[in-house]
């Protein structure tokens, strides 16, 4: 069977929805004074990736609340053994740990250690010290739920499907 080519009907409904709703997500944490909206953002973004099936869901939440969990003990971690090792060398260390970790243990609670973890991990571990651990959960939960759980409803009320055609 060959594909269609050109803009499908389905797909150009399916951006305006999510575009939009974007948007509303943003202008409503920006109410709060939250500007930084990215873990709320990845929650969609993982949930089309893996196939847009709700089931995945939970895996999606909550290895990203490890993930930012983990990335915001790095610091922390870096501060006990820094004095011993160095800051470089320390935080090396620190986060070979915490990788390791975070894959090793997929295998048996891989609720908790996933590559959701891994990705939530890694950008938080770009701000540094600079991390805003807090501020990132509220989003992740109140703002991924309200961004990806917005996207649902209105893919719902369309009659659209969020999963992917399996062939």
């Amino acid at each position: 069977m060959t594909e269609e080519k050109g803009y499908k009907k389905k797909t150009l409904i399916a951006a305006l929805v999510v575009a939009a709703w974007l948007c509303v997500t943003i202008v409503v944490l920006g109410i709060f004074k939250i500007h930084q909206v990215w873990p709320a953002m990845f929650t969609l973004l993982f949930f089309f990736e893996k196939g847009g099936d709700v089931k995945n869901l939970p895996n999606i939440f909550v290895g990203a609340v490890v993930g930012l969990l983990l990335a915001a003990l790095v610091p922390i971690a870096v501060g006990v053994i820094a004095p011993t090792v160095g800051v470089p060398a320390g935080s090396l260390i620190v986060v070979f740990i915490l990788v390791f970790l975070i894959i090793a243990l997929s295998d048996v609670a891989h609720m908790f250690f996933n590559n959701y973890a891994f990705a939530y991990f890694t950008i938080a571990l770009i701000f540094g010290k600079e991390q805003l651990t807090v501020q990132w959960l509220i989003v992740l939960l109140a703002g991924g739920v309200f961004f990806t759980g917005g996207v649902l409803v209105f893919a719902k009320l369309l009659g659209m499907s969020t999963e992917v055609d399996k062939k």
